[in-house]
């Protein structure tokens, strides 16, 4: 068996309903960790409670609430393992997560990162996705790797965001040197730091599902506009420090940022809150102009009822003719 020594992070905040099925799918583990980090970013339930009672192999801190970045952080400075992982507390591992991804990392030692396939389930166990990266279109290419690096990583990673947090196994020796996740970002912060990672180390994937995730009405990611609000913000850092990589990456750094504001602009479009929309995609056409941003910031201007005319048509005929905001209203 590897010596490699394995920290377990587990970022927590008000979710102590979740925290005894999380640190069980760890302990469930057929590869043991060192031991077990759990971060409370401000809760106001019983976390310490829980947390206190779940034995001496988990290590508790408390801090005033800094967002999901921050507490990860912290886990990462008071983590020993040479590995770590993270795990968000309404997730859970199977098995043989760990003993797969540090075989991953023992054939092939220059991997810095290795994630893993997931599964969703709501809150009842229902399973509603049974593979992300088969959803995604990439369960064949990643399992045809064999953990072997992926390659193209950061191009594969801005067209399609694979790697879930709670599947990472990272070096900490790299997360470190990285100064781990952007505190200035309370959404994107992971994708915004595996990236930064892939840019400089390979990064490999085990093809199989190894996590689950559960899907209920406090996940973070259900909170649509300040998600959409912090793509664009995590946008804007990446290209602060990629700017120079991405054309080698098939990416324009400026229709990046674009895309996200008008990702954001629809979103307000389809709300019915033009005035946002308009200033939205106001924005993107300054970073970069495309025919999406062009076409709905000019639908935004227009009046309520015609707007509204136009949506039942294409509802009627199931074909827009006037314009991608017609197809996608």
């Amino acid at each position: 068996m590897s010596d490699l020594k394995v920290s377990v992070v587990i970022p927590t905040f008000n979710r102590a309903a979740f925290l005894r099925a999380a640190v069980a799918s760890v302990r469930a583990q057929t590869r043991p960790c060192a031991e077990i980090v759990i971060v409370d970013d401000g809760s106001t339930d019983d976390t310490t409670q829980v947390s206190q009672s779940l034995g001496p192999d988990v290590r508790y801190f408390k801090q005033a609430n800094a967002g999901p970045a921050a507490a990860r952080n912290r886990g990462l400075r008071e983590a020993s393992g040479d590995l770590v992982a993270f795990l968000d507390t309404d997730d859970r591992w199977l098995p043989d997560k760990l003993a797969l991804q540090i075989g991953v990392i023992e054939r092939h030692p220059a991997v810095a990162l290795v994630c893993a396939d997931m599964a969703i389930e709501d809150e009842t166990g229902t399973r509603l996705v049974d593979s992300n990266f088969e959803l995604r279109g990439l369960q064949d290419f990643l399992a045809g790797l064999d953990g072997r690096p992926v390659p193209g990583a950061p191009a594969l990673m801005l067209k399609v965001n694979f790697i879930n947090t709670s599947t990472v196994l990272a070096r900490r020796d790299v997360l470190i040197k990285m100064n781990g996740f952007d505190p200035r970002l309370r959404f994107g912060e992971d994708l915004e730091l595996w990236l930064r990672i892939a840019a400089r180390h390979p990064v490999a994937c085990v093809a199989s599902v190894q996590e689950i995730r559960v899907e209920h009405a406090t996940n973070v990611t259900k909170s649509v506009e300040p998600m959409l609000l912090g793509y664009v913000r995590m946008a804007e850092v990446i290209r602060e420090w990629a700017r120079g990589l991405m054309p080698a990456w098939g990416m324009d750094a400026d229709r990046y940022v674009a895309e996200c504001l008008a990702d954001l602009g629809y979103w307000y479009f389809k709300q019915d809150r033009m005035r946002e929309a308009s200033a939205a995609f106001h924005r993107s056409l300054r970073e970069k102009p495309t025919a999406r941003a062009g076409v709905y910031g000019i639908a935004a201007k227009l009046p309520g009822p015609l707007i509204g005319l136009i949506r039942r048509a294409k509802a009627a005929t199931g074909r827009g003719s006037a314009g991608n905001f017609v197809g996608r209203a």
